[in-house]
């Protein structure tokens, strides 16, 4: 069972995994750009692959994730984090570094072949993504127990890592395959065993007596019934709506869609934005590009605040950020003059930004709680986030399809307004728990 104070090695180690985090998520936002270019080179070859086949393959990897993340989680819980933030990039390393194995044995192999070395390879990159987040997050909990300051800090750090990542990847992605062709797994998986070497140097088990690990290692897996009882405790599940629908708001803007609408070749005589990249790429990744920045740098400020601030408020005003942003793009894409726009659409942005660094934090009181189970809690946000992703992306679509750009605003407050629903319950049931506390 941890113990209510920090670690030592696990305080010490904080930064490590963050920066390790920032290399997996680096690593995986290329390696998935990396393998689109991949399928291009093999079409062009003449091999049977198309736009289904790597969508398709690609989402092993989200379902590895989401399958697998309770359960590595819960595992940490019981043989340490170290080991699992070790195992973690060693596993997605060997799935990029596989992945163009089908081109070693021909120009244009067969469709079993493909689907058989990189359905292997998706799934080892998701097996890594799970094992990696529950853990990482568990140890910044275990290490920021006594410190709210700390806590806030290490969880906007986490979301920087994680978006910065991102926002790396896919501009390293494109560039790494043009520069060295299928050289390019080989970089990407040297990437992920530094991020793995970084945990082996500088993040130490916890606990200075080695009995109390094998204890913990020896002590009886949870059974499925008490799993289900922590993951559907009152705090954590009337969270749960309220961190999905947020992560649905940014699959819609933040993937795929945003591109078809802003650069595709449908207009709207009544819309500004719909169609006004197309054959413009290059001004569209300066925008995008800006707005990664602009979040990025958000998050950094709430650094400073979300120790500070009572969580639920917060996670209430950070989602009403959502709204307030929207309403800007809406007022925007009618014709209100971007002077007037951008600065309502900026407010919104800088609330939202603080939504994950809030969640997080809380998550991590939750888990607070239930140390002995943190990390079946923390794989929770594998859950919602590859969840929330999946609902953006088809919801998304829908809307696009229905109003273009407006369609996705629209959404994004029909989310908003979820997610405010989940949270006002949430508030209920914190201030429930509190007046009980208080007669105990």
């Amino acid at each position: 069972m941890t113990s209510a104070s920090s670690p030592p090695g696990q305080g010490r180690g904080a930064g490590a995994v963050i920066v390790a985090q920032l290399l997996l998520r680096t690593a995986s936002a290329a390696g998935a750009l990396v393998l689109g270019a991949y399928f291009v080179d093999l079409a062009r070859d003449g091999a049977p692959v198309g736009a289904v086949l790597l969508g398709a393959l690609s989402g092993l990897s989200f379902l590895a994730e989401l399958i697998l993340a309770p359960i590595a989680g819960s595992a940490s819980d019981r043989r340490g984090r170290r080991v699992f933030l070790i195992a973690a990039p060693l596993l997605a390393a060997a799935g990029i570094v596989i992945t163009p194995g089908a081109s070693i044995v021909a120009t244009a192999p067969s469709i079993v072949l493909v689907v058989v070395i990189v359905g292997t390879s998706r799934l080892l990159d998701g097996a890594g993504a799970a094992i990696a987040a529950p853990a990482t997050l568990g140890l910044l909990a275990d290490a920021s127990d006594d410190d709210r300051m700390r806590r806030g800090r290490v969880t906007s750090l986490y979301e920087l890592s994680s978006s910065g990542g991102i926002a790396l990847g896919a501009v390293a992605g494109p560039l790494l395959y043009g520069a060295l062709g299928l050289w390019s797994f080989v970089t990407l998986a040297v990437v992920y065993v530094i991020a793995s070497v970084l945990v082996l140097l500088f993040v130490r088990s916890p606990g200075s007596v080695p009995e109390t690990v094998a204890a913990e290692a020896a002590a009886p897996p949870p059974m499925v019934g008490d799993r289900i009882r922590v993951l559907t405790q009152p705090r954590l599940l009337a969270f749960l709506p309220a961190w999905v629908a947020v992560n649905a708001i940014l699959g819609t803007w933040v993937t795929s869609q945003i591109t078809f609408v802003l650069a595709g070749d449908q207009t709207d005589p009544d819309q500004l934005f719909p169609g006004a990249f197309a054959g413009n790429e290059a001004g569209l990744s300066a925008v995008l590009g800006i707005y990664v920045l602009v979040f990025s740098l958000c998050i950094v400020a709430w650094a400073f605040f979300i120790g500070k601030l009572p969580t639920v408020p917060t996670l209430f005003v950070t989602v009403f950020g959502a709204v307030l942003a929207s309403v800007g793009l809406l007022l925007a894409n009618r014709g209100l003059p971007l002077g007037v726009a951008i600065p309502l659409v900026l407010v919104g942005v800088f609330l939202e930004a603080g939504f994950t660094p809030a969640a997080l934090s809380h998550l991590s009181d939750i888990s607070a709680e239930y140390r002995d189970n943190r990390g079946l809690i923390m794989g929770a946000y594998s859950v919602v986030v590859g969840a929330g992703y999946l609902l953006g992306n088809i919801l998304g679509g829908v809307f696009a399809e229905w109003r273009l750009f407006e369609g996705l605003a629209i959404l994004t407050m029909l989310l908003a307004a979820v997610a405010l629903i989940s949270i006002a319950i949430m508030y209920l049931i914190e201030k429930r728990m509190t007046a009980q506390r208080a007669q105990v």
